[in-house]
């Protein structure tokens, strides 16, 4: 289904009120910063009208009597006074500046940070079928570019809002003094605003051309820094030059003529604001007789409000520019609420398998799929026992690992636990008691000891010896042999060690987790015959305390298995294992801790 694009009215609604109603207070309480900020900037150009006033006169006193102040305050002032109050105000406005400046960062920070962490958090609970779906890259460019785009468009937002009050305040001072020059000025920049549309326009169309282009740019670096390795061995590094330069020759030539547009527009503006000046002056010197301190202080107002007016307009366009990011995370929020894992706060305990793991008629099928990728599919796991699941590369074995670890659930049929369906709400409980480890494991660009702490939730005094008990019983001696040892890093995606090197730790990580599952997905595809033996012998020793599932074509790991299945049309067809038959009784789980 093609997705349908918000209008900019719509989309600037919903993040209107995404602000207003995630700070209701505080945006209440920048309001009032901004009008008090204003009112005293206003009140400091007011108190210029009896200076001028006294100036073309050559007096000493001002006269106080003509403007509007408080109740209380004297009639007349010297000079030195009036100039040193304006003065103090100012340095108050400066005070007063930078906290409303530091209030108003705050608020728009924690608007970005909660929307980042709130779809950070849709990410890790969303069900991991939905999350398959969806391009790495397109969550990674949410949940940085886009939300940064965001980030700018709320403090565009604030600005004008602080535009309109200064606005109103600095029209409202102007009607104290002349009502038909403030309406003057009030119809030249409303005029301006008007002819600058077509302008917004071209904001709306270059936003949602900048949006596609930097997610393509995003995935193609993405996709280059990942297979590197590839690109050097088929020397396909001029190919993602060319890519590359294409793409950017393309979002320079779309930039460049949004700026010259905008640049015509804003020199449009200027030339408005000066024919409306000269306009201003003329009007209240011939035809409404004003006197020139009347004229100064409302020339004065007029000068401080034009800037509002093209704050508006200039506010208006970046946010046009980059509404297309806000709808981008908007949209992808509701994809990832479609299908969720079940909360955690509603989390139920899920037993420790005893007699055997089933799966009753399992079906399942990828979205978009020509057919089921699992079909009425059943397979018995003995507890204790080793099960192995072969088949041709396609059929689904990993499709039932998924299933198995709770990742996924069945579309029909059910996991059974010794007899009883595994619940939704249990599927957290029961990842707690499995450990997966795959073909190609993911280790964090930091050290091996910080990777093998990642099962080993809190403090342990006892996790070094841990550690090197889960290593050698992965046949990891190699990390002793290390540059620092278990302080050595690994590298972005462990890169800095070989595959097999990686499978190793990661078979580590796997055993610190004293698993009552073990689920081993080719975990031993890229080791040689010696480690794959070490290993073979530590699966072996987990046999009575662990209920192991391996995927695997390695006839070392068939050769111990107590059941083989093998992957058929979406279904798993039993075959007796080669050599005697072991009936596996489960034992008390045995620590490695």
């Amino acid at each position: 289904m093609r997705e349908t694009t918000p209008s900019p009215a719509k989309s600037g609604l919903s993040f209107l009120r995404a602000i207003i109603g995630l700070h209701p207070r505080r945006l209440g309480i920048a309001t009032l910063f901004l009008v008090l900020g204003t009112l005293t900037e206003g009140l400091s150009l007011l108190l210029f009208l009896p200076v001028i006033h006294l100036v073309s006169e050559g007096r000493d006193v001002v006269d106080l009597t003509g403007l509007p102040l408080p109740q209380g305050f004297p009639d007349s002032a010297p000079l030195s006074m009036l100039l040193l109050a304006i003065i103090c105000l100012t340095g108050g406005l400066v005070l007063f500046g930078r906290l409303k400046g530091v209030y108003l960062a705050r608020l728009v920070y924690d608007f970005s940070d909660r929307l980042r962490l709130g779809l950070f958090s849709d990410v890790a609970a969303a069900d991991w079928s939905q999350v398959i779906r969806i391009p790495r890259s397109r969550l990674e460019h949410a949940l940085t570019e886009d939300i940064d785009r965001v980030h700018v468009a709320a403090y565009s937002l604030l600005n004008i809002l602080q535009s309109v009050v200064g606005l109103v305040i600095y029209l409202g001072l102007g009607l104290m003094i002349s009502p038909l020059m403030t309406l003057l000025c009030l119809a030249i920049g409303g005029l301006a605003l008007t002819l600058l549309r077509p302008y917004r326009r071209a904001a709306t169309a270059y936003g949602a051309s900048l949006q596609s282009q930097r997610l393509r740019l995003s995935q193609t670096i993405k996709e280059f820094t990942r297979a590197m390795k590839l690109a050097r061995s088929m020397n396909l590094e001029p190919r993602y030059q060319s890519l590359l330069g294409e793409m950017l020759r393309q979002t320079r030539d779309g930039s460049l003529s949004y700026v010259r547009k905008s640049l015509v527009g804003s020199g449009l503006f200027q030339l408005a604001a000066a024919t409306g000046a000269a306009l201003f002056i003329w009007v209240a010197r011939s035809w409404a007789q004003m006197d020139l301190a009347r004229i100064a202080v409302l020339l004065l107002l007029f000068l401080r409000a034009v800037p509002r007016f093209s704050g508006v307009q200039a506010s208006l366009q970046q946010i046009l520019v980059d509404l297309p990011a806000w709808d981008a995370v908007r949209r992808l929020q509701a994809e990832l609420s479609c299908s969720r894992d079940p909360d955690p706060s509603v989390e139920e305990p899920a037993a420790r398998p005893l007699s055997e793991i089933s799966l009753c008629n399992v079906t399942w099928r990828f979205p978009d799929a020509p057919r089921d990728t699992l079909d009425r599919m059943s397979l018995t796991m003995r507890a204790g026992q080793i099960t192995v699941l072969t088949g041709p590369s396609g059929a689904g074995k990993s499709t039932v690992a998924d299933i198995v670890m709770g990742l996924i659930r069945p579309q029909h049929g059910k996991v059974l636990v010794d007899g009883v369906p595994l619940a939704a709400s249990q599927l957290r409980s029961w990842r707690d008691r499995a450990a997966y480890i795959t073909q190609d494991p993911l280790l964090m660009n930091a050290s091996i000891r910080a990777n093998l702490a990642l099962a080993m939730p809190g403090s342990d005094p006892e996790a070094e010896e841990t550690m090197q008990r889960a290593l050698r019983a992965a046949a990891a001696d190699f990390v002793s042999r290390l540059p620092g040892g278990l302080d050595h890093g690994v590298g972005d995606q462990g890169g800095l060690l070989s595959g097999g090197e990686r499978q190793r730790i990661a078979f580590a990580r796997g055993l610190m987790r004293n698993p009552d599952l073990l689920v081993l997905d080719e975990a031993t595809s890229a080791l040689d015959l010696q480690n794959e033996e070490s290993l073979v012998r530590t699966v072996q020793s987990l046999r009575g305390k662990t209920t192991i599932l391996v995927i695997t074509h390695r006839p070392a790991l068939v050769a111990i298995a107590d059941a083989v299945y093998v992957m058929e049309n979406g279904r798993a067809i039993g075959k007796s294992p080669d050599g005697p038959r072991r009936e596996a009784q489960i034992s008390p789980a045995v620590s490695i801790t």
